[in-house]
């Protein structure tokens, strides 16, 4: 079993402009004789999943994305270029892919120029009828970009976008995902995800 999650802590990235995680002790056993952190963070802190109103308007929220998209076999595909192609995902895949790419090394400070995924690579993820996505940094999108481009493309498919796993420790080849998203009605949810 391999945990793909980050850990989420005071020194955890976020994307520029949004919120950094934050936990305070609550009560103490000094002081209430038992202990409860109160914790402050984004919808998309750390390992995270996109629903589709993080992108559409009228898009379904986090309750509404069937949890059987997240349970199941997967497919972890190494790409060494700067970006995700659509000649990178392979023509046969398990319903859910995850993209290992230099990224998984780039989670100490945030940087610009993490690999991506491509409007054609999103294309033809839609063509195979993919259930999930999954990229190894905090966004799927080039930086920089405006329009959301490429989460519009697969959410209004209903392919499940995963951001933030840590691919680090994890070898190409077929796995079974297990990724369970937090109880929240939003525009998405944080996950613990594991590959076994």
């Amino acid at each position: 079993m391999i945990d793909i999650s980050l850990k989420l802590d005071w020194d955890t990235i976020t994307y520029p402009g949004d919120a950094r995680y934050e936990h305070y002790p609550y009560f103490t056993h000094e002081k209430n004789g038992v202990a409860i952190t109160r914790i402050i963070m984004e919808t998309h802190s750390g390992t995270h999943f996109d629903a589709p109103f993080h992108a559409l308007p009228e898009g379904k929220k986090s309750m509404s994305v069937p949890l059987d998209s997240f349970i199941g076999p997967a497919t972890v595909v190494e790409v060494s270029g700067n970006s995700v192609k659509a000649r990178d995902v392979p023509d046969r895949h398990q319903p859910r892919i995850l993209f290992k790419t230099r990224n998984s090394s780039m989670y100490n400070s945030f940087s610009t120029g993490f690999v991506y995924i491509e409007e054609d690579a999103a294309q033809k993820l839609v063509s195979q009828g993919t259930l999930l996505a999954g990229l190894d940094y905090l966004s799927i999108e080039k930086f920089g970009t405006r329009g959301m481009k490429v989460h519009k493309i697969l959410l209004n498919a209903g392919i499940v976008i995963l951001e933030g796993l840590d691919l680090s420790r994890v070898s190409p080849g077929d796995y079974e995902l297990i990724c369970l998203p937090l109880k929240i009605d939003a525009d998405g949810a944080p996950c613990r995800a594991i590959l076994r």
